[in-house]
């Protein structure tokens, strides 16, 4: 074997390679950082915006605990809690979902949902185990908003019930509050929603209408009050007016259509209605013409009051609109004016005057042709009970000629004749002038000159006595003592005189009793049914 010593030629060389390469372990970070960054895009993009709602108290809230519900469906949470610089209200941060984000606008609304008891509703009984949570009624119309106003209870209507809001007009609000039912032909339809004062008098009232009562709201419809028990007691009668349980609880809308007729055009929301006090004033038929006229009466008019009616031979042609006192300084008397309206529409009198206009010339012959005929107006008394009474007129012929008083320039008169209860009257105050103390004297003197009379009849028969023959003497003695006992009968202290006397003082009293017992009635009416026992002094 020989020996050989290798050269650097044959020795093995490295080779080396400068491109740089790329690590398979550096994939497992590359992707938890990818799903991490898609895990955050996805969790911000389902949270949503972040909203601040403003409550006057943070009761029953609770930080990260607290939900935002709609329609009991999660839509959010409570982040955070906050006092408001003026530490008048607290501010709550709450974030929503991304899939409500295109439904927070001005007309959303929040309230916190918790147990409710109210005259008109009762709510928010599951919160009782769930705990408090935040409501909300989102809405798909409005101006975007992030910032809003809780509202210290739950709305009565939501943004998602079908129905329509109408504005109801009235004088003021009465019994009525915020979710007072509304009937239809006694079918709860609706509610009171909300009211405020109207400018510069009276009070507006929104109620809602449900779908698909909404539909037979037209612009005949009418709207009337049908809270509580209705009693009236007038010169009509009496009339009692009630609709459902809950309205004489809790007060009550109902309104309809008038009998006959349809809903006419079909009402925008928002239009608004005038609310009548009952059901007859909202369909009584109205007449846009009406006629004034005064009436001058001497009696009494204790019961005659403005809204009384005005009949002829008992139809309704017109309401008593006002009553005064005149006092006559120079003459001592009081006259007592009553105005009244008539409706010529409703006696097929046509005036195209207007709203209080007086007569037309053209109707002036045909007025005076009736109070020629005998028309008169007089008191009587629409009901015993409250004394109420009404302007009746009626064709009085006996009364004698009367004409109409055309004041110019002024309202005129109609003739009017008295009370049956004024004519008693006043023949009890005559009967009671009557001089009875006088006529007793006369009578008194009249019964001394025939006792002068039957004396001096007397004396004659004693002549003739002596003269005549014994038959005629028995029959004179016999007609004496006739007349000596017609003496006694007829002289001023005989019991004859003074049952007379007595039955003239009893005439008297009787006649003042009756004059005291027609001022009574005048006063109470109703004592012809209750008694007088029953009105209190």
């Amino acid at each position: 074997m020989s020996n050989r010593t290798p050269t650097d030629d044959n020795l093995p060389e490295a080779l080396v390679d400068n491109r740089r390469r790329i690590s398979l372990v550096w994939l497992i970070p590359l992707v938890a950082v990818f799903a991490a960054a898609w895990l955050g895009y996805h969790t911000l993009a389902q949270q949503g915006p972040l909203i601040t709602i403003s409550f006057l108290t943070a009761e029953g809230l609770e930080a990260g605990k607290t939900r935002v519900r709609f329609k009991d469906v999660d839509v959010g949470l409570v982040e955070a809690i906050e006092l408001s610089g003026d530490l008048s209200r607290v501010q709550v941060r709450a974030r929503l979902a991304g899939s409500v984000s295109d439904y927070l606008n001005d007309n959303t609304r929040f309230w916190v949902a918790r147990p409710r008891l109210s005259a008109t509703q009762v709510s928010g009984l599951n919160t009782l185990l769930g705990g408090s949570y935040i409501a909300v009624d989102l809405s798909t119309e409005g101006a975007p908003q992030d910032d809003f106003v809780g509202l210290e209870s739950p709305p009565i209507v939501t943004a998602t019930e079908p129905g329509r809001i109408f504005t109801l007009t009235a004088d003021a609000l009465g019994s009525l509050s915020v979710g007072s039912p509304l009937l239809y032909r006694g079918i709860e339809a609706g509610r009171v929603v909300g009211y405020q004062l109207r400018e510069p008098r009276g009070v507006d009232i929104q109620v809602f209408v449900d779908a698909p009562h909404d539909g037979v709201v037209g612009t005949n419809t009418r709207f009337w009050n049908a809270s509580g028990i209705g009693l009236s007691l007038d010169a009509s009668g009496i009339r009692l007016d009630t609709q459902s349980f809950a309205s004489v609880l809790l007060g009550g809308i109902a309104f309809g259509n008038p009998s006959g007729s349809d809903t006419g055009e079909l009402a925008a929301e928002g239009t608004e209605f005038r609310l009548y006090a009952n059901e007859q004033a909202a369909f009584e038929r109205r007449y846009s013409v009406r006629e004034t006229w005064q009436l001058a009466f001497a009696g009494s008019v204790r019961g005659l009051l403005p809204g009384a009616p005005v009949e002829l031979r008992g139809i309704r042609i017109g309401e008593v609109l006002d009553v005064q006192l005149q006092l006559d300084a120079e003459r001592r008397t009081a006259n007592i004016p009553v105005t009244i309206a008539i409706e010529p529409d409703r006696l097929g009198i046509v005036d195209a005057g207007g709203q209080g206009a007086q007569p037309r010339d053209v109707d002036r012959a045909l007025w005076d042709r009736l109070v020629h005929n005998g028309l008169r107006a007089q008191l009587k008394t629409g009901n015993l009970i409250s004394g109420a009474l009404y302007v009746d007129l009626d064709f009085y012929p006996e009364d004698g000629a009367r004409e109409i008083a055309w004041n110019p320039g002024g309202i005129p008169e109609l003739p009017t004749v008295p009370t049956p209860l004024d004519e008693l009257r006043s023949l009890m105050t005559r009967l009671a002038r009557l001089p009875l103390d006088r006529m007793g004297e006369d009578l008194s003197a009249t019964l001394a000159a025939l006792r002068d009379t039957m004396n001096a009849t007397n004396g004659l028969l004693e002549r003739l006595d002596r003269e005549t023959a014994s038959e005629l003497s028995k029959t004179l003695q016999q007609t004496r003592n006739t007349l000596d006992s017609l003496e006694r009968v007829l002289k001023p202290n005989s019991p004859l005189q003074a049952e007379a006397q007595k039955a003239l003082q009893e005439f008297g009293s009787a006649a003042r009793s009756f004059r005291i017992m027609a001022d009574y009635l005048e006063r109470h009416p109703e004592a012809l049914i209750r008694g007088k026992g029953a009105i209190s002094p």
